[in-house]
């Protein structure tokens, strides 16, 4: 319990790097969504992952938030885009990797 505790802190300090710099470069972009990918991917299928990705989605979510000055710390551009993009697939990589609760076969 507390590995996904853990798990879940990590997954939200690397969506603050994620978000800082994707917006800089295409390059950045892309290390900036290689970087969660592959540590998500590194992690054992299961709870562990789970929480990272759980961890980087819901910052990532926050982000999409108005701020009070009524603009978005992730931009409508192709970056953004991009970075979303990214949260999808993570998304989806979490959830397919879930671990299964098999039922007990009746005699």
């Amino acid at each position: 319990m507390a590995l996904v505790v853990l798990a879940v802190l990590v997954g939200l300090g690397t969506a603050v790097a994620s978000i800082a710099v994707h917006e800089k470069s295409w390059a950045w972009l892309a290390l900036a969504l290689a970087a969660p990918l592959a540590t998500a991917w590194a992690l054992p299928a299961g709870w562990l992952r789970a929480g990272f990705g759980v961890g980087w989605l819901a910052l990532l979510f926050i982000g999409l938030q108005t701020r009070p000055e009524g603009d978005f710390v992730i931009l409508s551009s192709a970056r953004g885009y991009g970075l979303l993009v990214g949260g999808l697939v993570l998304l989806v990589l979490i959830i397919v990797t879930l671990p299964v609760r098999r039922r007990a076969v009746e005699s």
